[in-house]
């Protein structure tokens, strides 16, 4: 992935055409929408979330476990099988019970009495569906998360090659003119070999950038299942999301996919509870049928049921067991809820900070330091400054600049962040 950024070079005194640079770096984030240049076709936030949601592997893998659930609600329906008997007695004898003059032969067909025995098992598989789709749910923001996420790092790692390209083009600057400063006996050699190893720190930088955009981009396109394919990823890093207020955001929270799924365990729970009490009870069989008499040519009607015997705990323990897991449930989706009420408090709290920051570094420092780098140049040029010193203002607005995109990062990163432990959609 090739990004490229011109400026050009104007003939003024070299420190100031340095001062008229770094003025312009204000100008990097200045654009509302950045884009990454690229021969594939322009992929913004929603897009990258879109196609990650529609075609990343652990989203498809959820269309087999339907079925697969699908297929276990069609078990939980499938009754005992009926029975048919058929029973020869006084056959076979001596007497008058030899051979078949006295045989009495019963046909019967037995059955089970489970209505209620199968309704509470076809619930409770029904219930796992409800845990499958919360599942998905918690899958679905945290690959969209982990997308958002990734797509604005790649933005700011732009705006960060763009910053050092414009460092570096004024170190070049510097270096051609200290040279002939020295060449022309004005200036030392020292100051000619700082301003190289300045010029040697900026090139190795974005060396750095470079590899590691070209990385960024490869995993923001396997998350999209499309390693490697070309886009020209578009983005607008100055759309700052509002600040949100705390009550709403902690009012969210309770429809968190992680709470749901502790309240889904807990039905499920309840549902096995109820099979275990049905399963508890005794399942009657009743049974009917014709019994022939052979010594008189008689058919007569049989029938009969079948009631086990004993009492109707022997699932008390299972019951107890799943009645104690609702309980545990209830507490760890008590102390998760706690966990994420501090957890976005503090995210919250962050964001504000962060905005703070951005603030105070675009009105008040940068100026500062712009105005500081203007009269240094001047210095600098007239000879009431040397190199290490002008050099020293330059670095502090650079850093000031690099510290500006960090706040950026951290805004739109606590922003995403807070939109997953909320549930809600993630957008820039």
């Amino acid at each position: 992935m090739k990004l490229f950024f011109r400026i050009s070079a104007p003939k003024k005194p070299i420190a100031s055409r340095f001062c008229a640079g770094l003025l312009s770096l204000s100008l990097v984030l200045s654009a509302s929408a950045e884009v990454i240049p690229g021969s594939g076709p322009v992929l913004t936030l929603s897009q990258a979330v879109s196609l990650t949601l529609q075609q990343h592997p652990e989203i498809n893998a959820f269309v087999p476990r339907y079925r697969m659930q699908k297929g276990l609600v069609q078990q939980a329906s499938v009754r005992e099988r009926p029975q048919v008997g058929l029973m020869i007695e006084d056959a076979l004898g001596n007497g008058d019970h030899s051979a078949l003059r006295s045989m009495q032969s019963t046909l019967t067909f037995t059955w089970m009495l489970q209505q209620k025995q199968i309704d509470s098992r076809i619930a409770a598989a029904k219930s796992q569906t409800g845990q499958l789709e919360v599942e998905q749910r918690i899958a679905s923001l945290d690959l969209a998360s982990h997308t958002a996420k990734k797509f604005i790092q790649i933005l700011i790692k732009d705006e960060r090659l763009k910053l050092n390209k414009i460092a570096l083009q004024q170190a070049q600057d510097v270096h051609s003119a200290i040279s002939k400063r020295v060449d022309a006996g004005k200036s030392s050699n020292v100051e000619k070999l700082q301003a190289e190893a300045e010029q040697v720190r900026r090139e190795l930088a974005i060396e750095d950038l470079e590899h590691e955009l070209t990385a960024s981009y490869y995993q923001l396109t396997s998350m999209l299942g499309e390693a490697g394919k070309a886009y020209q990823v578009s983005g607008n890093l100055l759309a700052l999301p509002a600040n949100p207020s705390v009550e709403s955001q902690l009012d969210k929270l309770k429809n968190q996919p992680l709470l749901a799924k502790f309240a889904t365990q807990r039905r499920i729970a309840q549902s096995q509870i109820e099979v275990a009490r049905i399963e508890a009870k005794p399942q009657w069989q009743l049974s009917a049928g014709v019994r022939r008499y052979e010594a008189t040519d008689d058919f007569g009607l049989v029938a009969g049921i079948s009631i086990p015997w004993g009492n109707n705990n022997r699932n008390a323990g299972k019951i107890a067991a799943l009645q104690a897991q609702q309980e545990v449930l209830a507490d760890e989706a008590s102390a998760l809820l706690q966990k994420l009420d501090a957890q976005l408090y503090v995210l919250l709290q962050e964001m504000g900070h962060s905005r703070h920051v951005i603030d105070t570094i675009q009105q008040r420092i940068i100026p500062l330091l712009e105005n500081a780098l203007s009269d240094a140049s001047s210095a600098f040029d007239i000879g009431k400054l040397n190199y290490t010193q002008w050099n020293n203002v330059r670095q502090e607005l650079l850093t000031a600049k690099s510290r500006l995109l960090d706040a950026y990062e951290s805004l739109h990163l606590q922003h995403i962040e807070i939109q997953r432990l909320t549930g809600s959609s993630i957008s820039q």
